[in-house]
């Protein structure tokens, strides 16, 4: 069984879709994590990770697999270490060698959002 770690914050409704359908999707073969803050990574190590997040400026679910499209931001405290800055590590200190992310776009609709996921999740993985 392949666990998909499922991240976003739950508080914010542009960054929580990744964590409300976790708790709805129903896959044979798949389980799903939430996981709220990106430090879960380094938990959940292995060669191969598998994501689900929300992902600003797609319109439709999207398998990602080439983690540096990924912007990083300016690191100025501990809390501009985003999920993007914890693959990144993770793969340049050789932790991880793939990466797949479940990108989510902020205002999908959570039935088709669902569906796009299934379809995803058959014909790729």
């Amino acid at each position: 069984m392949k666990t998909i770690l499922c991240f976003g914050n739950p508080h914010l409704k542009q960054d929580s879709l990744a964590i409300t359908l976790a708790k709805k999707l129903k896959i044979e073969g798949f389980k799903f994590k939430i996981c709220i803050r990106p430090e879960e990574l380094l938990e959940n190590t292995g060669k191969e990770i598998l994501i689900m997040d929300v992902v600003k400026g797609i319109n439709k679910v999207k398998l990602i697999t080439d983690i540096d499209q990924f912007r990083l931001n300016k690191i100025i405290t501990l809390h501009d270490m985003d999920l993007g800055f914890y693959l990144k590590l993770l793969k340049q200190t050789g932790q991880i060698e793939e990466v797949k992310v479940i990108g989510l776009p902020q205002k999908a609709e959570q039935t088709k959002a669902k569906q796009q996921i299934k379809e995803l999740l058959r014909k790729t993985l």
